[in-house]
């Protein structure tokens, strides 16, 4: 059969077809919407393979996302290399001089004493330096640390027998202490530093 001949035999069906009566396909369509649904199992629902699509327009918002972004990586590098350059911290614990002799000596005293516990950490180039822990609720801005001519930063805080976590911040951002005994994971992706005092 040539194209000549196929286009006699559709002009001859064509013919022969009724034309579809008015109103037709909203009549259908209006009986496809009538019929429930097919409901599917969770599981092949969970299942079924889908597909989508991501489409990037660039505007200032995203822009600004991304310089955010940037911005990040860039904090979180520097951070790290704070936390490899920093010098040892010097932890000393001493015991409390203002416990009376007394005191001390009586054996009807079951409480466990505080102890004074000195935090150091040499940054030289450092403007400001606190401590941060979870015996001071976290607070940077509640135990600063005095600058020594040498450069090191320290504090004292009187701590009960514990583990507490801690951690210093350095001109805002938060170091941890790479000298540390021990640590306990921040819940940010970083690490606090452990301090025990006491048995």
């Amino acid at each position: 059969m040539d194209d000549d001949e196929l286009r006699d035999e559709l002009g001859r069906l064509r013919a022969r077809t009724p034309e579809p009566r008015a109103g037709l396909t909203d009549a259908v369509m209006r009986q496809v919407a009538l019929r429930p649904r097919p409901r599917r199992s969770w599981w092949s629902a969970f299942t079924a393979p889908r597909s989508f699509t991501v489409r990037f327009r660039w505007s200032r918002v995203t822009a600004l996302a991304g310089a955010a972004a940037v911005a990040f990586a860039c904090t979180a590098g520097l951070r790290a290399r704070l936390r490899q350059n920093a010098a040892a911290p010097l932890l000393a614990a001493q015991p409390p001089s203002a416990t009376p002799p007394a005191a001390a000596a009586s054996p009807a005293s079951t409480d466990p004493q505080p102890v004074l516990i000195r935090f150091a950490l040499p940054a030289r180039g450092a403007r400001a330096v606190s401590l941060a822990g979870d015996f001071n609720g976290w607070r940077p801005d509640s135990t600063p640390l005095e600058r020594g001519a040498d450069g090191t930063w320290t504090a004292t805080v009187r701590l009960p027998p514990g583990t507490w976590s801690y951690s210093f911040v350095v001109d805002g951002k938060w170091v941890e202490d790479p000298f540390a005994e021990s640590y306990r994971a921040d819940g940010f992706g970083g690490r606090n530093a452990l301090v025990r005092v006491g048995g």
